[in-house]
């Protein structure tokens, strides 16, 4: 085991570091807790290697104030910053528990888009108090987003690193700290301005978040080679494919891939201006998400205006669909369908044959009614296992770190003729079982999640499949009373005041799919 010399370790008589948690590309992340209030801290520590780098030290500097500008719920706070003896610079932040995204997706490839969306519209909203403040992240992807809970509320985001902020403040803006020709941060992420080392500003992460958004939802970024620097170019030259030509088999409506295309533009006179707005687009794809449990039935539009046409009183439409969703009107459009069939079977006006319809109806949509509340519990389990995992691995870890610090204090304290052997080599064993241990559980963990992942998978592939079903039984359904009305007297049939509200609800139905489109 390598000894680490700051695992014990007191910083600025407040700070006890105890356990080690990573490293990025310029400091190591440690595990502290207050020497006099029960609070546990992570403190980031410069690496040594860059003490005598100019460019490096001040761009950790920059993280320090960039991150304490920006006082929001969606980043990282940080609560102090200063030196070790030793003359590495450090920065205190909130201990935050979570999963990183790059992990979440690592362990389940893409995310369902409802999903993605919910922590796209944090990000923007983290972002935009960012640039408002005058900085700019420069190095938003996965890795720098982590998902915590409060409140019970789950995927609450939380933005990190600001190491390479671009900080857009009277006291920094003059100063550069790169060299012309050196680009900093990660290809896969970066705008064409940053590629090629051109002047940023906020528009620059409004792109990056374009990336991520298309990572999130087909499981890669729109460019990615093993030559970073041919990464780099396709941002700046190649036109990006839309997400859902990526994903052919998932329903990705198509004002999603205008917000990432537009976030994804080369120019940044063609993106989104601001986060805000960004974000708010994000609101209207959410909300045009809910409203799309499953597919529409969507007649021929000529159909829909001539039905319209015939009818003079427009504001009877507006009375069905106001403050209505589309999920509700198109469940109440449904529900009137199938009233109508109903009577035409009551009174003979169908042959009794295609009752058939309305038992396959009733047979799916109990079916997918059953898979969803599988799913639900399924998705449950998803917390269990973290849960469970994380109290084992918690107990583990704090087990390895106290024989570590054991193992440690007796080679600090004894010279090696004074060591007694057989101790040494039983704590060294401890030590190895211990992690091993920690490994298992942690392929078991990621073994447990696959396999919950393949039965969602089936599952969720079962309900498109069956209410794809539903849909063309609706549309047969639709199409055999549309057929019929021609040939039969509506108040003789019983039906002229709901086969009015079924063309209502039919045109406003229509009318509000092409207004979010």
């Amino acid at each position: 085991m390598e000894y680490d010399p700051l695992l014990g370790r007191i910083i600025s008589e407040r700070y006890r570091i105890i356990d080690y948690i990573g490293e990025g590309g310029m400091g190591v992340v440690y595990l502290a807790e207050h020497e006099s209030l029960p609070r546990r801290y992570a403190i980031k520590i410069l690496k040594s290697e860059y003490l005598e780098n100019g460019n490096f030290v001040e761009r950790f500097r920059r993280e320090a104030i960039a991150a304490s500008q920006v006082v929001h719920p969606g980043i990282v706070y940080i609560t102090d910053f200063g030196q070790i003896k030793e003359g590495n610079h450090y920065i205190v932040m909130e201990y935050l528990e979570g999963e990183g995204l790059d992990s979440l997706l690592e362990s389940q490839g893409k995310i369902p888009l409802s999903r993605a969306v919910n922590i796209l519209i944090q990000v923007a909203d983290a972002l935009g108090y960012a640039h408002k403040a005058g900085v700019v992240h420069r190095d938003l992807k996965a890795e720098n987003v982590l998902l915590t809970r409060e409140m019970g509320r789950k995927d609450v985001v939380k933005l990190l690193d600001f190491g390479i902020a671009r900080l857009l403040l009277p006291s920094c803006t003059n100063t550069r700290i790169t060299e012309h020709g050196q680009v900093f941060g990660t290809p896969e992420y970066m705008s064409p301005e940053q590629a090629s080392d051109q002047t940023i500003d906020g528009r620059s992460d409004i792109y990056s978040l374009g990336v991520l958004a298309y990572e999130l939802v087909t499981g890669m970024p729109p460019f990615y080679y093993n030559d970073p620097t041919e990464t780099l170019q396709a941002h700046i030259s190649q036109k990006p494919q839309a997400p859902s030509i990526k994903m052919p088999d998932q329903v990705i409506p198509q004002i999603f891939d205008g917000v990432v295309l537009k976030c994804l533009a080369k120019s940044p006179e063609d993106r989104f201006q601001t986060a805000r707005k960004l974000k708010t687009e994000l609101i209207r794809v959410r909300n045009i998400i809910s409203s799309m449990a499953s597919k529409l039935v969507e007649p021929a539009s000529d159909v829909l205006e001539s039905q319209a046409m015939g009818s003079s009183d427009f504001s009877e439409v507006d009375n069905f669909i106001k403050d209505k969703s589309v999920l509700e009107i198109r469940n109440e459009y449904h529900q009137t369908l199938k009233e109508i069939f109903r009577k035409f079977l009551q009174r003979k006006i169908v042959p009794e044959p295609a009752s058939k319809i309305l038992n396959e109806l009733i047979q799916y949509e109990s079916e997918i009614s059953g898979l969803n509340s599988t799913i639900a519990f399924k998705e449950q389990l998803f917390e269990d296992i973290r849960f469970e995992s994380g109290q084992k691995l918690e107990k583990l870890k704090y087990a390895i770190m106290d024989l570590s610090h054991e193992y440690s204090n007796y080679i600090d304290n004894n010279s090696e003729e004074k060591r007694d052997k057989e101790y040494v080599k039983d704590i060294e064993f401890q030590i190895k079982t211990l992690k091993k241990k920690f490994s298992s559980v942690e392929v078991e963990k990621k073994d447990k999640i696959i396999t919950l992942n393949k039965d969602l998978t089936k599952y969720r592939e079962s309900v498109e499949i069956r209410e794809q079903e539903v849909a063309n039984l609706y549309a047969n359904m639709d199409y055999k009373i549309e057929k019929i009305i021609d040939n039969i007297n509506l108040e003789d049939a019983g039906i002229s005041s709901t086969y009015e509200k079924l063309q209502h609800l039919k045109f406003g139905l229509h009318s509000l799919r092409v207004s979010n489109d």
